[in-house]
């Protein structure tokens, strides 16, 4: 069912992007909600909804934007006016970083098995 949806979500570009667009927005929304120590209850779906967004439709093809946005507004969040607790702040930049780091090593395997695969051929 899911592979059937995000197949037509893929057979349509601009769905694809606003869809993309659409969970990076959710994401960052959450991060910025973290970052002010909103409690849980707030940033939390927030996250859960851009997440399954991205894993149901597909989109972006590539791991590493959703964590990358997360640190990108978290550190935004650090530049306004109002208070940041800096232990949110603190848990929100390091959970974005491990998280980013994974994203890379997932999105890097494949490339790196095809060059070892063709080095040893």
């Amino acid at each position: 069912m899911f592979r059937r949806f995000r197949a037509s979500v893929r057979s349509m570009p601009s769905a694809a992007r606003l869809l993309a667009v659409a969970v990076m927005l959710l994401v960052a929304a959450a991060a910025h909600l973290a970052a002010r120590s909103e409690p849980g209850g707030r940033w939390v779906p927030l996250l859960v909804a851009g997440v399954l967004g991205a894993l149901v439709t597909g989109s972006p093809t590539r791991l590493w934007p959703i964590p990358a946005i997360w640190l990108v507004a978290t550190l935004l969040a650090l530049t306004g006016d109002a208070p940041v607790d800096p232990a949110s702040t603190r848990v929100a930049v390091i959970v974005g970083a491990v998280a980013l780091l994974v994203a890379i090593a997932v999105d890097l395997r494949p490339v790196l098995r095809a060059r070892r695969r063709r080095g040893a051929a």
